[in-house]
């Protein structure tokens, strides 16, 4: 089969996906999960997580942008002036799948108008829809910026105008990240979430996720795009996996990951100090230590996520290995979903475990089921997610067909980019 053929059957592979579970699914979910109207134990199951995490790669990509954007890190043969609009591209179009999540996740999708048409400042929750339509809209004219330089050789004398662009978008970023620490780090009455630090942890967790999906995605789209050449040119001809895109894919992302993994590890652990010291944080965090997560914990969060992670990571920069680079970044991807599935759901489980005096009933106030209570995944949850997923690569896929992301490439589609 043809690259074109295979292309067209990817895409149309989605597009039935797409409309098999939005047909089939939607109606069902909208009709049974209505958690606003509900006393569910766990009201922010998996459709939550997953909008966490992929707000994380989104926002974490973009602060890897940034690099380049903001600090003028070039990389490797000027490696990053190659990827940046597949950089850019990539942190702007997975903002979608979390969107879409956490739309569906209050059941009826019409009820978050509300939140626009009754807009509540004194809100975290609120705010993210603000933060999040202003960084969107920040990437959006971000990749637009860079498609039309390329085109008009005149736009990349206006270096003012650059850096003010990427400085709002780096500023987006860390405001979503900061306001979604408070929604967690603020939230009492589930003592799981609860501190300061956590604000700090998801940032630490962004950079990484965020970091491991660009090198994963950059590779895997050169590969698809050329295959592997020995050619050491970045021009715009070049759109394989050459030398020296390899060597800047594995300089520059095993740096982040050696940087990123023992911060991430840090908070890892502050995280369990603070949650010793205060006993009904402590009741979620049980589960993670020797409860029901140990094995997502101690396996995949530490053992693969920080330890085995971080010995790929040493080798793929010490001998440039594009093999370990990628396998890593796999692994960081997975580690980094099912850390904040088990820190979510964990967190919601101690809360209903917790009896501590008179706090049992601000910690419960609805009086659902106690613990040993275990989260039981819906099949309209899994396809929504499905849902999500495959309009976020259908997106993807899309854009890396019609929009001129290489270096040098003039847009052949849509006058705006001209």
């Amino acid at each position: 089969m043809g690259s074109k053929k295979a292309l067209y059957a990817w895409l149309l592979a989605l597009v039935i996906i797409i409309a098999a579970v939005a047909a089939v699914y939607l109606p069902k979910y909208y009709h049974d999960y209505e958690p606003w109207m509900t006393k569910d134990a766990i009201p922010w199951g998996l459709l939550v997580p997953s909008y966490v995490y992929f707000a994380l790669a989104s926002t974490g990509s973009s602060i890897v942008n940034s690099l380049y954007t903001v600090f003028g890190y070039k990389g490797h043969k000027r490696g990053f002036e190659k990827v940046i609009k597949h950089g850019v591209w990539f942190s702007l179009i997975t903002i979608i799948p979390a969107w879409t999540m956490i739309i569906l996740d209050l059941g009826r999708a019409d009820h978050f108008a509300a939140m626009l048409m009754s807009f509540n400042p004194e809100s975290r929750i609120a705010w993210m829809g603000v933060l999040y339509s202003f960084f969107f809209l920040m990437l959006l004219i971000e990749i637009i910026y860079f498609i039309r330089a390329d085109a008009n050789p005149k736009l990349k004398e206006w270096k003012a105008a650059e850096l003010t662009i990427a400085i709002l978008v780096l500023f987006a970023t860390i405001a979503v990240h900061s306001n979604l620490g408070e929604v967690f780090g603020a939230s009492t009455g589930v003592p799981g979430w609860y501190g300061p630090h956590v604000g700090a942890y998801f940032i630490a967790s962004a950079v990484l996720i965020g970091g491991a999906w660009q090198a994963f995605y950059i590779t895997t789209v050169y590969m698809l795009r050329g295959g592997s050449s020995s050619e050491p040119s970045f021009q715009a001809e070049s759109t394989g996996l050459t030398d020296d895109l390899k060597e800047f894919i594995t300089k520059t992302y095993n740096l982040i990951f050696l940087v990123g993994i023992p911060t991430l590890g840090f908070f890892e652990l502050w995280n369990v100090i603070v949650a010793y010291y205060y006993p009904p944080a402590w009741a979620a965090f049980k589960q993670l230590l020797y409860g029901e997560f140990k094995y997502d914990y101690w396996i995949i969060e530490i053992g693969f996520g920080i330890f085995v992670s971080y010995i790929l990571a040493i080798y793929g920069y010490v001998k440039r290995s594009l093999a370990a680079t990628y396998v890593n970044a796999i692994i960081l991807i997975l580690a980094g979903y099912v850390s904040k599935f088990d820190f979510i759901i964990s967190g919601e489980i101690g809360r209903l475990a917790f009896a501590y005096g008179g706090l049992t009933n601000n910690l419960n106030p609805y009086h659902v089921r106690f613990w040993p209570y275990h989260y039981e995944i819906g099949t309209p949850e899994k396809m929504m997610v499905v849902l999500a997923i495959s309009i976020w690569l259908f997106l993807l896929t899309l854009g890396e067909w019609l929009l001129p992301l290489e270096r040098g490439e003039k847009p052949k589609h849509w006058w705006v980019f001209r």
